[in-house]
């Protein structure tokens, strides 16, 4: 308990404690000279900080040396410590900041001190931040002029006193511009050439929930956002124009929507200028706009639309079989798949079936599965739809097309809840819900002979009218948007508006192809638009000039003929060209010649 406890300097050799302090000076970028006797030169003690030979040259015989045009600002300064010599009345004598540049031009800022220490002085030499970059100019006059007229150390501390003054001017200049900033809320922020941030205003840094940390960093550590959006931001920061803002979603939860505009600074070429500005809550606003008119896939709300949604949450609630009727193209399928996630079959399967394209025996196949050896090419066992959708759902798109035989084995369906294999004789039970579609009038169907009225009754338990385009075009605008949104996110194409005239032409259409067309339109405009806004040069040739002969208005009254009419009028429409008429009519050439023969029309016209 007797010891005395030796402090750490004294526990150290006199050696090690001089490199560890050499050490620590090398650390900080400062270098540390220490005068040989009471007129020698400074030496340099420990280590030489990697900028030194670089900036000052070679040292010679650990001598500060600084040779040619470089040191001269610390040469004088030594010279101005040594002609006061015997009055030096202070403890430390500071220097004031000075530039020089490297062998490769690039600039650095210094400031030197001369410590007396009892008998003994140490010079240090330290390297300044980036915080004097913006002072170079000033600082390069006062040298030029220092150099120019090696003026005694009076002028020198006069020039001092003026360097510090306008030091003083610069950094109120720069906290008026922070404040102002801060005043009028801009989030900005500064890149330099090497894309690290050099600035960030307090609004920035609240509105990207970030700190002052991130200086000296890459921006794009303070945007995390998909590639696509991280090279348009690059691209502009290469050739700022200022003009539209890019908007770019941040990868944050939650997730932020910044509009982005780059700058190019008015005195640094080589620096860029961001401003931010937060449309989180626009975007916000505008999905709960286009969730407000949507259901499930669906998408509009015009009353007629409200109607079919209505319908639809009826239907669900109950496990009755229904007919939707609408034209081709209306969106037939997307209610039979509301209707089934609507009601308590969802966790089952739902599986659709085109009859119109099928054969016969195909078709029978298809729906009721067959045997091994039924039939040449029936290698295996092989389920049908219903056996599949066991528990689920079956949508029968097109069902007026359904050939007579199959009818008959629908309705037992339907009737019974069992199917038959194709080479069995004996049944199976299904427990299935069936939702019908067509584009036909069955009821004259049924008159014609060509469908059965006992499975249209069957079928037409409830049933769902889907209006085409024409009559709800106030949802066009919406429909619209929502498949720009899906091209964004499938083509990767910053297109996000449509131009008013563009929206003109739109809604001025009569849209004989339904929804299907005008998402097919969107997709052509999107394909070919150069900019973020389609404009009526990039719809589709036929919306942006309808014929004047036989306008697409005649088949307005479309829905209102009996089907002999309208394959009258397609064919009329299309010259005789029997695939035209079928693509007007939005079916397949099969079902047209089908249905040519069933109602007795001509089909001798050539292609």
């Amino acid at each position: 308990m007797g010891r005395t406890r030796k402090t750490f300097d004294e526990a150290m050799s006199p050696t090690l404690a001089a490199q560890l302090y050499a050490g620590i000076f090398a650390l900080l970028d400062t270098a540390l000279f220490v005068r040989i006797g009471s007129s020698g030169a400074f030496r340099i003690h420990g280590m030489v900080p990697a900028w030194w030979n670089d900036v000052f040259g070679p040292t010679q015989v650990n001598d500060v040396e600084c040779t040619g045009s470089r040191g001269l600002f610390l040469r004088e300064f030594l010279h101005s410590i040594d002609d006061r010599r015997t009055d030096f009345t202070g403890c430390v004598i500071h220097s004031g900041p000075w530039t020089e540049y490297d062998d490769r031009g690039v600039l650095f800022h210094f400031e030197a001190a001369v410590l007396k220490l009892e008998s003994r002085q140490a010079l240090l030499v330290r390297r300044l931040g980036s915080d004097f970059e913006q002072f170079r100019t000033t600082l390069q006059k006062a040298r030029d002029k220092a150099l120019r007229h090696e003026q005694a150390v009076s002028s020198f501390v006069r020039d001092q006193s003026r360097l510090a003054t306008q030091l003083s001017r610069s950094e109120e200049a720069r906290d008026d511009l922070v404040n102002l900033l801060e005043a009028l809320g801009l989030a900005t922020a500064l890149v330099d050439r090497h894309g690290q941030l050099s600035f960030l205003s307090g609004e920035a840094v609240r509105m990207l929930n970030t700190s002052l940390n991130v200086l000296g960093r890459k921006w794009d550590e303070l945007l995390p956002c998909a590639k696509r959006e991280r090279e348009a931001v690059r691209a502009r920061l290469r050739r700022p124009r200022g003009g539209p803002a890019l908007t770019i979603a941040l990868q944050t939860t939650p997730q932020k929507w910044l509009d982005l505009t780059v700058y190019a600074h008015p005195r640094h070429k080589d620096k860029r200028i961001l401003m931010f500005q937060d449309s989180t809550e626009m975007h916000d606003l505008r999905r709960l706009l286009d969730d407000r008119g949507r259901f499930h896939d669906l998408v509009g709300d015009c009353p007629s639309m409200m109607e079919v949604y209505r319908s639809v949450r009826d239907v669900a609630r109950v496990d009755s079989t229904v007919l939707i009727e609408g034209e081709t193209g209306t969106g037939k399928e997307l209610i039979a798949r509301a209707i089934h996630f609507s009601s308590a079959r969802k966790q089952g399967p739902f599986i659709a079936a085109n009859c119109a394209g099928l054969t016969d025996s195909l078709l029978n196949s298809q729906l009721f599965g067959h045997k091994r050896g039924s039939f040449t090419g029936a290698l295996s066992d092989q389920p049908g739809l219903f056996e599949s959708a066991d528990g689920g759902t079956v949508f029968l798109d097109e069902i007026g097309d359904i050939p007579a035989n199959v009818q008959a084995s629908l309705l037992r369906v339907l009737q019974e809840k069992e199917i038959t294999r194709v080479g069995e004789a004996k049944p199976k039970k299904v427990n299935v819900r069936v939702i019908a579609a067509t584009h036909h009038n069955l009821s004259e169907d049924v008159v014609r002979g060509s469908f059965r009225a006992d499975l249209l009754y069957r079928i037409r338990v409830a049933r769902i009218h889907l209006p085409p385009l024409r009559e709800r075009r106030d949802d066009i605008p919406l429909l619209a948007g929502a498949f720009l949104g899906q091209v964004r996110s499938t083509m990767g194409k910053a297109v996000d508006r449509i131009e008013p005239d563009a929206l003109k032409l739109l809604l001025a259409y009569s849209w004989p192809g339904n929804v299907r067309e005008l998402k097919s339109a969107i997709e052509f405009a999107a394909i070919g638009c150069r900019g973020q806004k389609i404009g009526s040069g990039d719809l589709p040739p036929e919306i942006r000039r309808p014929p004047s002969a036989g306008p697409i208005d005649a088949w307005v009254p479309f829905g209102s003929m009996d089907e002999r009419s309208r394959f009258v009028r397609a064919l009329t429409h299309a010259g005789g060209n029997r695939a035209e008429a079928a693509r007007l009519l939005g079916v397949s050439r099969a079902t047209f010649y089908r249905r040519l023969t069933d109602l007795g029309i001509d089909n001798s016209s050539p292609n």
